[in-house]
């Protein structure tokens, strides 16, 4: 346990460097090291709290799969910044192959979290909703999306509210158990609770972050956006072992 709690402690240090170099110019050449590395931080974390819990590697592993989907897709889509500034990921093939990374990755959370509650006709209201949103949202002028771009963002944002239904309805269902039952509950529904709601958002943010076209994105998107994900990630892989 001392061992997570030292590294997420470097984690929080490593977050607040990457968000330096997001914006500092001179610096931001280095954008992709370091969101790689907070990646592998995550992944690595993930696994020792997996040590520490009571959860079996058959269990575990399309979690493990998800952390390490995210660390490809913070990769690639660091690539297509670095190379072409901070909207590189609507106008690459890195940045795209970023977002394929994380929709699977969602798909592999999905998986993890469908093994403690399993998906219900009302864990679709939500993905619904997100199918309306996005085809106003695709082909309103003031977003640019092309017609490649168009159907993947939809089934993009279908996939992250399920998992955001399902993730939230298990940790819900964590929290229940735990004080009244007195059950040994397979993660911390709290941490892993908040974990996806703040995905959700980083995934949000996304929207105005790359695609919105009328005027640049405000300062204080990315920083959200970097901020809301990377905790998010942290409080899902510790939410195994605290």
């Amino acid at each position: 346990m001392t061992l997570i709690l030292i590294l997420t402690g470097f984690y929080v240090l490593w977050l607040a460097s990457l968000l330096k170099v997001a914006y500092t110019p001179s610096l931001f050449q280095n954008y992709t090291l370091f969101k790689a590395i907070n990646s592998i931080l995550f992944v690595i974390i993930s696994v020792i709290s997996w040590r520490h819990s009571t959860i079996g590697i058959l269990t575990f592993w399309p979690l493990l799969t998800a952390f390490c989907m995210a660390a490809f897709g913070d990769i690639a889509i660091g690539v297509a910044n670095n190379r072409h500034g901070p909207d590189g990921a609507t106008r690459s093939v890195s940045g795209m192959a970023g977002v394929g990374f994380f929709c699977v990755a969602h798909i592999f959370y999905l998986l993890f979290f469908t093994q403690f509650c399993p998906m219900r006709p009302y864990h679709f209201i939500l993905p619904i909703i997100a199918l309306l949103v996005m085809l106003y949202v695709t082909r309103h002028p003031s977003f640019h999306f092309s017609r490649h771009t168009r159907p993947a963002a939809v089934f993009y944002y279908m996939v992250v509210t399920l998992m955001f239904s399902v993730g939230l309805n298990a940790s819900i269902t964590c929290i229940t158990w735990s004080p009244f039952l007195s059950v040994h509950v397979p993660f911390n529904g709290w941490l892993a609770g908040i974990g996806v709601a703040l995905f959700l958002i980083s995934d949000i943010l996304m929207l105005p972050l790359y695609f919105y076209s009328r005027r640049k994105c405000p300062r204080w998107v990315r920083f959200a956006n970097l901020t809301t994900y990377y905790i998010g990630q942290l409080l899902l892989a510790i939410s195994l072992a605290l």
